[in-house]
């Protein structure tokens, strides 16, 4: 059978602030690691034929992204379904649904995990796979081939005779080791990159999966961590490699786990001689001198560190599980090591009650001297500790997110803890906190001497312009000027 696997354009995806935004080139452009591991259990069959059209990277029209279909003629349309984009899924099916009247429509992705009903509520989609996909999506297709029926297969839901029925417990996948390698061949992946990378192409490998750590304001399907052996990372770093990628963004969210496992897989591309950079992003209570010096001469460029509260009692709070002096320590450590660090951080907690409290976080990440900073405003998420609490408050209705994911409207304002500061005020905290950041002359200096190349040079122009207002990602502008 022919497949289509579609990263869903964001014309229309969900907002937190109305005046202004970082535009997603900003930082950077990733492929749709979900399709491609989709991709790869599907070739490993040898069954169907895969094609994957990434509507974000190339900024397709739904008209655009007709053609290509119309030409390609699938049997089977799969797309990854989030929150957020939820309106611009809809959309592009019913597109699908119109121009390949025969085609089956599957979605998947962690909102049909969290709101399984609400989607089959839409006439757009047929099935649903709920949880990880590498063995129930071959298995649909090739029911849908074979035309057997789906019972035995878990992790589904779809129609029978109008009623909607579901198989099983979501999919799970408890070795990963045995996932196929992502099908990165099938993208044009020479032209993602990371904004605070080299500027070079760049490789994205997840090496696990799940978290075992229960922040207050983080959504995850998963509780369990599964861990890839670095012989298995390895190998798919010189796939990488051979086909000319040199630059490398681990995506999980807890690749430092332990020190010793960054060590492990440091001198196993030493051993293999690989020539790269590479990037992860970590913990700071999971960070020592050894592991960063091996790191460093492995070529890791940059370490993303998750440290979002300003105060032990606001880690506390959001159970972060760490603490200030842990973060000062592992900024410390890496940049004494040659290694760029970054810290991101979060404002609009509940214990963030007064303006001072954003601009002491800022003193804050300011003296811990990472080289870059994220900040963003919290977001409610269906699910997450800070939401039950708004409910609890009275601050959201306890259906919102339901209600969202059965009538999604474009561009939807996302919940956010507006008890103590109103939204139009911490838009404008989080603006304070890029300049306030970034535009000191000792920092500037120190990342202008780090260029070495012209697009790392150029990368770091536009997200000053960013900052300044000029050429900014405005939304409504942005979702006006799109013909479609």
């Amino acid at each position: 059978m022919k497949i289509l696997l579609t990263n869903v354009p964001d014309l229309h995806v969900a907002k937190t602030t109305d005046d202004w935004d970082l535009e997603a080139s900003d930082i950077g452009i990733f492929p749709p690691l979900g399709l491609m591991y989709l991709g790869g259990a599907l070739r490993a069959q040898g069954r169907h034929q895969v094609k994957i059209i990434d509507c974000v990277l190339n900024k397709y029209s739904l008209n655009q992204i007709a053609t290509i279909a119309l030409e390609y003629q699938p049997d089977i349309v799969g797309m990854t379904c989030y929150t957020p984009t939820l309106y611009d899924i809809i959309r592009l099916s019913a597109k699908f649904r119109e121009v390949l009247p025969g085609a089956t429509i599957v979605w998947g992705g962690p909102h049909t995990l969290l709101f399984p009903m609400e989607s089959m509520v839409h006439p757009e989609v047929d099935i649903l796979v709920l949880g990880e996909g590498e063995e129930v999506f071959p298995a649909l297709c090739n029911a849908l081939e074979d035309k057997k029926p789906f019972e035995a297969i878990p992790g589904l839901v779809y129609r029978d005779n109008g009623e909607v029925r579901r198989t099983g417990d979501p999919g799970y996948m408890r070795t990963i080791d045995d996932i196929p390698f992502p099908t990165f061949d099938l993208l044009d992946y020479r032209r993602y990159y990371s904004a605070v990378g080299t500027g070079q192409p760049v490789g994205t490998i997840c090496s696990s999966r799940g978290c075992p750590f229960h922040c207050t304001f983080c959504c995850k399907p998963y509780s369990t961590y599964r861990s890839r052996s670095a012989q298995n990372i390895l190998d798919e770093m010189s796939e990488y490699h051979a086909h000319g990628i040199r630059e490398f963004f681990f995506f999980d969210d807890l690749f430092n786990a332990t020190p010793e496992r960054v060590i492990e897989i440091s001198q196993g591309i030493l051993d293999r001689k690989l020539k790269v950079n590479w990037s992860f992003r970590g913990r700071v209570d999971a960070v020592t001198q050894e592991m960063l010096r091996l790191a460093k001469k492995a070529g890791c460029r940059q370490i993303f560190y998750g440290v979002e509260a300003a105060t032990n009692e606001g880690l506390k709070e959001i159970r972060k599980n760490i603490t200030i002096e842990q973060a000062r320590q592992a900024v410390r450590w890496t940049n004494k090591a040659g290694i760029l660090s970054s810290t991101n951080w979060i404002i609009g907690f509940p214990h963030h009650r007064t303006r001072q409290d954003i601009l002491d976080l800022i003193d804050v990440a300011v003296s811990i001297n990472s080289d870059f900073a994220q900040f963003n405003i919290c977001i409610a998420y269906h699910g997450t500790q800070i939401f039950e609490a708004g409910v609890r408050a009275g601050l959201f209705e306890p259906e919102l997110w339901r209600n969202f994911a059965s009538s999604p409207i474009p561009n939807f304002v996302e919940p956010i803890w507006d008890k103590n500061l109103s939204r139009q005020e911490l838009s404008e905290l989080l603006r304070l906190c890029y300049k306030r950041f970034y535009f000191r002359p000792v920092p500037i200096l120190r990342k202008l001497l780090r260029v070495r190349r012209m697009a790392e040079l150029k990368l770091f122009a536009k997200g000053a312009m960013t900052l300044l207002g000029i050429g900014g990602y405005h939304r409504k502008k942005h979702v006006e000027g799109v013909g479609l």
